[in-house]
């Protein structure tokens, strides 16, 4: 495992350059209780004129590092994984033996020296860059990571497919954006104007699957609220190491107010003492737990997710209600984090799920820390989570009802089921 930790550590402080001040300026804005808007898209300018003035002292400076503080922060990194993150045994079963990324790893000279490193580094870091949002100086946290399709238009992608019976709605990728662009609130009301013509019919079909990583609320406001008619309750087990990072970042988020905008709104951490991690997998019958990693867990608690029916009595924006008899929702491989984790309160939620697995990222606990040396800026997850039999979220993506079925993708399967329930 020391090895899978040291070859990750080469991986991640290959290259690129942020600031200390660009994690405390994250925290800062993490801890308050409520951001306003405004605020929250001065804020993500401010962190972005500070991110690239660094990178630009930081070009200036290069020379000034040595060998000394490049295995200097090598030593800090492998020290923070070693205690705090606890996917080491995720990554070693993923890539199926003791040195997965060996073969991409330059020797100690070229490590230091090679100008065509920072190509050979990205392109392996990018081979497990959907683990627990593990990432070297992330630059993805204030726009949505989408994949595939970026043709966020309603009007050009959504559409009745039979009238009066079947309509599809793709979602924008705008509903996943923080801070919100100015073209939300159209797209809100076209995605709103649209459901008012379709009232009534039988299916609706919802289209994931060209979304990535972002901020949900508003695609629960718009989608989930108004479809349940009592408050969805979702539990998660979770567990973490013994690290201080770890520890402290647990303590941090109990009982934590919700963001604007984020997703912390989403899963509350209940104000109750850390249980020793083996015995409470026994408490909660987590028999599919591996072992190894459990072996290597501190403590676990309980992640709880609350989501009420909409009151557009008070709602700013008062969102439609589907009314269909079936809610389908396409979702795929380029589904990961906020795409994965509203896929899985869909299906908590009775919606139909179709197309394929999810691609992970479904931890949480995410921190950011600075390499003390160069200053490079770690993101990654430090919360362990399972379901409710103790598999974990990363290695077991959520999956549809229905898989795709041969040759068709998966708004060709949903129509063909529809077809054959109507014979």
């Amino acid at each position: 495992m020391k090895k899978i930790v040291f070859l990750l550590v080469v991986i991640l402080v290959a290259c690129g350059s942020d600031s200390e001040q660009y994690v405390e300026n994250i925290e800062q804005h993490s801890n308050n209780a409520v951001e306003q808007q405004e605020d929250s898209k001065q804020y993500a300018q401010d962190i972005q004129d500070t991110y690239v003035q660094r990178i630009a002292e930081r070009f200036a400076n290069r020379n000034q590092l040595t060998p000394e503080d490049f295995l200097y922060d090598l030593e800090f990194l492998a020290r923070t994984l070693e205690e705090n993150f606890p996917f080491l045994g995720v990554v070693e079963r993923r890539f199926g033996n003791e040195q997965p990324l060996a073969a991409f790893i330059p020797n100690r000279t070229d490590f230091l020296t090679s100008a065509s490193l920072a190509t050979r580094i990205n392109n392996t870091f990018r081979s497990f860059g959907n683990l627990a949002h593990l990432d070297l100086n992330p630059n993805h946290h204030w726009r949505v990571a989408s994949g595939g399709n970026h043709n966020s238009s309603i009007s050009t992608g959504s559409r009745i497919i039979e009238e009066g019976r079947i309509a599809l709605i793709v979602i924008p990728t705008e509903f996943f954006e923080f801070p919100a662009p100015r073209s939300l609130f159209s797209r809100v009301q076209e995605v709103q104007n649209f459901i008012g013509e379709i009232q009534g019919y039988e299916h609706i079909i919802l289209d994931l699957r060209h979304i990535g990583g972002g901020f949900i609320r508003e695609v629960v406001d718009t989608f989930l609220r108004p479809n349940i008619q009592e408050t969805l309750k979702f539990r998660e087990f979770a567990f973490i190491m013994d690290g201080e990072m770890a520890y402290r970042t647990h303590t941090n988020l109990v009982s934590r107010p919700p963001i604007l905008g984020g997703n912390l709104f989403l899963r509350n951490v209940p104000e109750i003492p850390l249980v020793p991690a083996r015995e409470f997998a026994e408490q909660n019958n987590l028999i599919d737990m591996n072992a190894e990693d459990l072996e290597n867990l501190a403590y676990g608690f309980i992640l709880e997710t609350l989501i009420d029916p909409i009151d557009n009595s008070v709602s700013a924006m008062p969102r439609k209600s589907l009314f269909a008899d079936n809610i389908w929702l396409l979702i795929g491989s380029g589904n990961f984090s906020a795409a994965e984790i509203f896929s899985r309160l869909a299906k908590e939620a009775g919606f139909i799920l179709v197309g394929q697995e999810a691609n992970n990222r479904n931890s949480w606990g995410r921190v950011y820390f600075s390499l003390p040396r160069t200053e490079n800026i770690v993101s990654m997850d430090l919360f362990y989570i399972t379901d409710n039999t103790g598999r974990n979220t990363e290695e077991f993506p959520v999956e549809p009802h229905y898989f795709n079925r041969p040759g068709m993708d998966a708004l060709g399967t949903v129509l063909a089921i529809i077809a054959e329930r109507s014979e």
